[in-house]
């Protein structure tokens, strides 16, 4: 299948992607993202939703979720929660000086009594190595990052199972294919048979896969995704309503302030008042 990983970029010191996001109870993500190298999202603070394949797990402070290679992942905050968060992503080069093969390799967190435990408290204590600002702290966040590998990879490895014939229930081959054309093409109209065509399946096959796999529909995920780019430009770019909502595919202003009034019981300039109010308080 044609689909694009998400690209990730390493600090050529640290042999991992580390990140700190500070979300709160205002944002929207949409957009679902997958990459070949495994993942950990540890939370600092707050309550967060993350969807993984379809189903979604609630994490509170103090948890973490694995994320592993192709996974079709979200994470934002809960409603009316905010949430800050860690997240960790492997970085595979590094992993295969101690491991020749690592394409098509899985972990299982849940595979030894007290693991989970240990990473747990190690990406803890990779956040609080954010709070410290000294010229040694990267030697901290090496060291606690190495430990997080010894202890995947020497009790967490699993392999991949077999696909029975047919499309499984969590197969996401075919919706990657759509969401990366969906992501690249939705400034512009994108009729259901055209998307459907893009993967081979017919119109009403499609919308139930989709549905089925990613838990909303194509036309859900499209306008939501227009909705959250729309009030993005609108942010960053200081665009007009008018001007956010044509050049991110809605057909007209009207169905974008719908859509932000379904999603955020407000306007679209309603949303940036809002928004803007809050960070000049901060």
């Amino acid at each position: 299948m044609d689909y694009k990983y998400d690209i990730i970029s390493f600090d050529n010191k640290i042999p991992a992607t580390i990140k700190i996001e500070n979300l709160d109870s205002n944002t929207r993500k949409t957009e679902l993202l997958w990459h070949r190298e495994p993942e950990l999202v540890y939370v600092i603070g707050g309550s967060a939703g993350c969807i993984i394949n379809g189903e979604e797990t609630v994490l509170d402070k103090g948890d973490f979720v694995l994320l592993n290679s192709e996974d079709v992942h979200l994470v934002r905050p809960l409603n009316n929660s905010g949430c800050s968060l860690l997240f960790l992503i492997f970085s595979l080069e590094y992993i295969k000086q101690f491991r020749n093969t690592v394409d098509g390799i899985l972990f299982n967190i849940d595979s030894a009594d007290g693991v989970k435990e240990r990473i747990a408290t190690l990406l803890g204590n990779t956040a609080e190595t954010f709070t410290k600002v000294n010229p040694y702290t990267s030697l901290l966040q090496i060291a606690y990052v190495n430990e997080i590998y010894y202890l995947m990879l020497e009790h967490c490895v699993c392999y991949r199972r077999s696909q029975p014939a047919g499309i499984p229930k969590r197969d996401f081959s075919y919706a990657k294919t759509a969401i990366s054309y969906i992501n690249e093409n939705y400034r512009r109209e994108i009729p259901l048979d055209e998307i459907s065509a893009i993967v081979n399946l017919s119109p009403s096959y499609f919308s139930k896969y989709f549905k089925k796999v990613t838990q909303i529909s194509f036309s859900e995920y499209l306008a939501n995704l227009r909705l959250e780019k729309s009030i993005r430009d609108m942010l960053e770019n200081n665009s007009s309503v008018s001007a956010a909502a044509l050049r991110n595919g809605f057909a007209n202003v009207k169905s974008f302030i719908t859509q932000c009034k379904k999603i955020y019981n407000c306007t679209p300039a309603q949303y940036k008042k809002r928004i803007t109010q809050r960070e000049n308080i901060r």
